[in-house]
């Protein structure tokens, strides 16, 4: 049988209500994921990128890292809905409408935006009226002042009111996502925001290691929720920068592209794991519990991805201690290897250590959670270390079998690593006929790379952390340019589907067909409802057990690149019809 549980959680639990859902279906695919015609079911949408000749890849080093999904139900209806980043159009927000039909309600919702350049964006209730609101990052607009965030607030009356300035959270770095969530155990959310270096890479002197030193206008940032909210009734919320007297780094040497929150100690405080690009290495801050954290990062992972990516964070193994799990940039076949990358050679990565940007390689890290606050790196024994220009990372079950899958969202639109290429530039004809009195000629420069959409990635787990890619069989093997995805219960028929945003094509919406396909594997999802000002319950902690077995998953819906899952709990089951015990915290 399979449940669905609705829990309100306080200091005792308060309500409790459990029904049997119908699992029954019509459809008649023969893959565990169908592939949706978007403009059928209400979502137009694609992440078109233009040319121009004074903003493109040669002007602004991130112009292909893609836009973001966050997952929802912003209305109350039951329904999650899906909001969409753009870098150079609107930003779209579709409202579910059941039975997997969309309505696109972004004009009058009043949620399109109007900065340069959309990234990562998170559904949260920030204000803590119960309602989820909207937070979009932005950045590209690097010489400009049109890169501050957008907090759309929701009005509960199908509108939104962007209120980013009077909640003192339009930062203006070159902001990638931002992640909700509650660091001080004081009842709301705060925000750490996650920022990318306004500086160009060559202008580095790597022998400088400036990591403790603060940059002014980006660096990334932790924001405290100062929402004094009397009698329950929601009031106005004020975010106060804390970073430095929290221990967190702020430097220009920060390339922040992916962060993500979970108690990696299992202490009860959420930790922050942040994935930093090129030389910088990744971040391990662990919470103190009195407002500070303390990076560790050295002290816990022997080796490291080299140009981390996306990343998760959850239990595969089912020993209660969450893994992490880093994308990179390794290809998987001989002729990519060769075709597109560089490694560092031996003297520059002792220079590295010696600057203390730590031992990192060219390949995706599967951080196995020893539980003793340590980590063995198994990447390559599970077999998820090559999975080419890769982005979102994402950990859950994909077809309710009780072991969690992972999806890797990949491609760039053009690749500037391609190995051809760079000897085709190189050629001094080919600089005479670019570089003239005029100046340089970018479009044909950009017009000359490569382009070469791959597939995603579908790791299914055999057991025993032993990873395969099933994307062929299950049929999310469509060749793109992958950048933000999230998972969701779209249609509340207990298996989880799965939205991608594309550059340049359109956006994937993946229906899940295991409740067909596979009705022999059960499932049981959780509704939390919070206390206080974080209605939602985010950073509750849902364990189950059952046998011998045990199942332990924190709910965090901000995660992968750029995004936000949906705020169902989900855990499959397989066989298994009877639970021992729930333990919600």
């Amino acid at each position: 049988m399979n449940y669905r549980i609705v829990l309100t959680l306080g200091l005792v639990m308060l309500a409790f209500s459990c029904g049997i859902k119908d699992r029954s279906s019509t459809s008649a695919s023969s893959s565990l994921y169908t592939l949706m015609d978007g403009p059928a079911i209400g979502i137009d949408f694609a992440n078109d990128l233009t040319f121009d000749k004074n903003f493109n890849i040669y002007t602004y080093r991130n112009f292909y890292n893609g836009g973001g999904v966050a997952v929802g139900d912003v209305n109350g209806d039951g329904l999650e809905d899906i909001y969409f980043t753009a870098n150079q159009d609107k930003n779209r927000l579709f409202i579910n409408k059941g039975e997997f039909k969309f309505e696109d309600v972004t004009e009058k919702a009043g949620v399109g935006g109007n900065r340069a350049w959309s990234t990562g964006v998170a559904m949260a209730d920030v204000n803590g009226d119960g309602w989820l609101d909207i937070y979009v990052c932005n950045s590209g607009d690097i010489e400009g002042d049109n890169k501050q965030n957008e907090l759309f607030i929701n009005q509960q009356d199908g509108t939104f009111s962007e209120e980013a300035e009077a909640y003192g959270i339009a930062d203006q770095g070159l902001s990638t996502h931002g992640v909700f969530f509650d660091y001080d155990h004081d009842g709301d959310l705060d925000l750490y925001l996650l920022n990318n270096s306004f500086r160009a890479i060559g202008s580095f002197n790597l022998k400088q290691n400036e990591r403790p030193v603060r940059d002014s206008v980006g660096g990334d940032k932790l924001y405290r929720n100062d929402h004094i909210s009397p009698s329950g009734i929601a009031s106005a919320v004020t975010f106060t920068d804390v970073s430095e007297e929290a221990g967190i780094y702020g430097s220009v040497i920060g390339f922040g592209l992916g962060i993500t929150v979970g108690d990696i100690d299992r202490d009860g405080w959420q930790d922050i794991y942040i994935s930093n690009d090129f030389f910088e290495r990744d971040y391990i801050y662990m919470n103190n519990g009195d407002g500070t954290f303390r990076e560790d990062l050295t002290e816990q992972m022997r080796s490291i991805s080299n140009a981390s990516m996306g990343a998760d964070m959850a239990d595969l193994n089912n020993d209660g201690y969450p893994e992490i799990f880093v994308t990179e940039m390794l290809p998987e076949k001989d002729k990519d290897i060769k075709q597109k990358t560089t490694f560092e050679d031996w003297n520059k990565y002792q220079e590295n250590l010696k600057q203390d940007y730590y031992h990192q390689f060219t390949r995706n890290t599967l951080q196995l959670n020893n539980g003793d606050g340590t980590f063995s790196e198994i990447g390559r024994l599970a077999g998820v270390e090559a999975t080419d220009w890769s982005w979102g990372a994402l950990i859950f079950d994909m077809d309710n079998d009780g072991k969690r899958d992972l999806f890797v969202a990949n491609g760039i639109y053009q690749d500037l690593t391609d190995q051809d290429y760079i000897d085709f530039i190189a050629n001094s004809a080919t600089q005479r006929m670019i570089i003239t009195r005029e100046g340089v000629d970018f479009k044909t420069l950009v017009d000359s790379i490569p382009v070469r959409p791959i597939a995603n990635y579908a790791f299914h787990q055999e057991g025993d952390l032993s990873f395969v890619n099933r994307a062929d069989e299950f049929g999310l093997d469509q060749l793109s340019h992958s950048n933000g995805s999230a998972y969701s219960d779209l249609d509340n028929d207990g298996d989880l589907d799965l939205i991608v945003n594309n550059v340049n094509m359109p956006a994937f919406i993946y229906r899940n067909e295991t409740n067909k396909l596979h009705p022999e594997n059960h499932y049981l999802t959780f509704e939390l409802t919070g206390e206080k000002d974080n209605t939602e319950a985010v950073g509750a902690v849902v364990t189950l057990k059952y046998g011998d077995q045990i199942q332990y998953l924190e709910h965090m819906p901000m995660r992968g690149f750029q995004s936000s899952v949906g705020y169902q709990m989900h855990f499959g089951l397989g066989s298994v019809d009877q639970i021992d015990s729930v333990i919600v915290y």
